[in-house]
């Protein structure tokens, strides 16, 4: 991979990675409006689905992601 690439590539993942997604709008906007101590369950609950769809994911399980090309009905 030329460097020029990779450096694009890193940019890019970087600034994805500083744009926070609607789920984190959701607990901060929680948190400002109830306080932390409402906003926990919420966050607990954030922290499980997620770890549900990693787990799911790793173990080849994606029903969210279309079939490949190969596998589509014609």
């Amino acid at each position: 991979m030329d460097l020029a690439v990779w450096l694009a590539f890193c940019a890019a993942a970087a600034v994805m990675l500083l744009i926070p997604g609607p789920t984190i709008l959701l607990v901060i906007g929680q948190s400002l409006g109830g306080g932390a101590r409402n906003a926990l369950p919420l966050v607990a609950g954030v922290a499980l689905g997620d770890l549900t769809a990693m787990t799911l994911s790793l173990a080849g399980w994606a029903p969210s992601s279309p079939p490949p090309p190969r596998c589509s009905p014609r």
